[in-house]
């Protein structure tokens, strides 16, 4: 069976809903840009694929903007988009000036096991329970209403600086949560902390600690999965402030659901390298039955030369090394943003995304992210920024199947993109997919099944646009 699917840039992306025929290619089409509302919104700062949140078949996407002022300078945003058509399904907006709310954002899977994916959005700004306290709230999938306010415990915790769905912990048929405060300071000034919270009734399952003064534990949280493939899921925390291997070497722990026992410690190579920057859970790299994770350490100097940064993708059954990916040159930062990308080329193996925010390919921290093949490592596409200083790759997700085609999708945040006004930002969706020749419905650029003046509007719009 065929289906042809909207392709921004290009005449028609033909998907075919079996096996890949010889000579077929993987594409990545962008589709979707999103843009900031106005100048310093920073919008795409965080981003994520959102599951099915109106509960059409088809995965949603939500993304932040920490400088949005709707409620007050810098009480920042949060919207969340049809993965079917790109509507805005819902925007949330922080509660006063300097929340920064929608820092961080994430699918929450389903909270209140309704049948219909949630939303979680961190506030490190937040001020309830003290200055830059932070809070982080969840919100009902259904119809938008507040599901759940978490607050920091103290001034300056920035509880919310990171955000994450955590999967079914405790293994009691709800999905669960996880937010980190890297400013906590229960083992040291900013020794950070995160916390993993019910989602049957809000209760905190589990406090972690950073182990000692600026580890800034907490920076990055994720869900890893069922890590153990226990039957529970578990926790990945990074930590970018440790200085294990060195000051600010960085390290990422993963925690077992079950009991909150330490089940790796992965630690940075060198001092600076801020190993844990960024963390998530990968999937099942290697098809091995085991959950797999990816971290970041954007300041790593290897061999492409000082902070051009990189990621390390590490097994779930025995914590060793799949994968290292390294930035192509001094000061790209690539690992800025790691995330698992979900099967991209619908080969059985959970794939990769790295970003790269001061990669310098269509000039000065235009920014870039780049997709890796689970089976061997291999580089499956590089997306680029548009311009300088929009720095593409701050933030890079899964984006679920938006399109419904059993290819993985995925998106991209550029929070300094200059579309709307300086530093409005931006986010852009790419749909993965099979281009066929010849296509079989040529023309058809919208997808809608008709040639008509849409696909001639859309042509237009996206006139002078790179092709992949």
């Amino acid at each position: 069976m065929f289906r042809c699917t909207a392709a921004v840039g290009l005449s028609l992306v033909c998907i075919l809903f079996a096996a890949v025929p010889a000579g077929a290619q993987v594409i990545h089409v962008p589709s979707y840009p999103f843009n900031g509302d106005s100048a310093v919104d920073q919008f795409g700062v965080s981003v994520s694929g959102a599951g099915d949140v109106n509960n059409d078949g088809i995965a949603d996407l939500i993304v932040g903007a920490r400088g949005d002022d709707n409620n007050g300078a810098d009480s920042g945003s949060a919207r969340v988009i049809s993965g079917a058509d790109g509507a805005i399904l819902y925007t949330f907006n922080g509660d006063s000036a300097g929340d920064f709310f929608g820092f961080s954002v994430s699918g929450a899977g389903d909270v209140n096991n309704d049948g219909v994916a949630d939303l979680i959005v961190g506030a490190p700004g937040d001020d309830n329970t003290g200055l830059d306290s932070g809070s982080v709230r969840v919100f009902s999938g259904v119809n938008g209403s507040i599901l759940y306010t978490f607050n920091g415990d103290s001034a300056n915790d920035l509880f919310g600086r990171s955000v994450s769905g955590a999967g079914d912990v405790n293994n009691d048929g709800f999905a669960d949560l996880i937010a980190g405060a890297f400013g906590d300071d229960n083992n040291g000034g900013n020794s950070g902390s995160a916390r993993v919270f019910s989602g049957a009734t809000g209760s905190i399952l589990y406090t972690f600690n950073g182990d000692s003064t600026v580890d800034l534990f907490g920076n990055s949280v994720s869900g890893a999965g069922d890590v153990n493939n226990d039957g529970f899921a578990d926790l990945i925390v990074g930590a970018p402030g440790d200085d294990n291997n060195g000051l600010d070497s960085g390290s990422a722990r993963v925690f077992s659901g079950v009991n909150g026992s330490i089940l790796y410690t992965f630690n940075g190579v060198g001092p600076d390298d801020q190993f844990g920057d960024s963390v998530s859970g990968a999937g099942d790299v290697n098809f091995d039955g085991f959950a797999d994770f990816i971290v970041g350490a954007p300041f790593n100097n290897n061999i492409n030369g000082a902070d051009s940064g990189s990621a390390r993708v590490l097994s779930g059954i025995d914590g060793s090394i799949l994968y290292t990916f390294i930035g192509d040159s001094a000061g790209d930062n690539f690992g800025r943003s790691v995330s698992g990308a979900g099967d991209v080329n619908n080969d059985s193996f959970a794939d990769l995304i790295v970003g790269a925010d001061a990669d310098d390919n269509n000039g000065v921290s235009s920014g870039s992210a780049r997709v890796f093949s689970g089976v061997d490592g291999s580089i499956l596409y590089t997306f680029n920024g548009d311009g300088a200083n929009d720095r593409f790759g701050h933030f890079v997700s899964g984006a679920g199947d938006v399109n419904n085609d059993s290819f993985a999708d995925l998106i991209v945040g550029a929070d300094a993109d200059d579309n709307n006004g300086t530093d409005s930002g931006s986010a852009r969706v790419f749909i993965s997919g099979l281009c066929a020749s010849p296509a079989p419905c040529p023309g058809d650029a919208d997808g809608d099944g008709d040639v008509d003046l849409g696909d001639l509007n859309l042509v237009l719009f996206n006139f002078g646009a790179a092709c992949p």
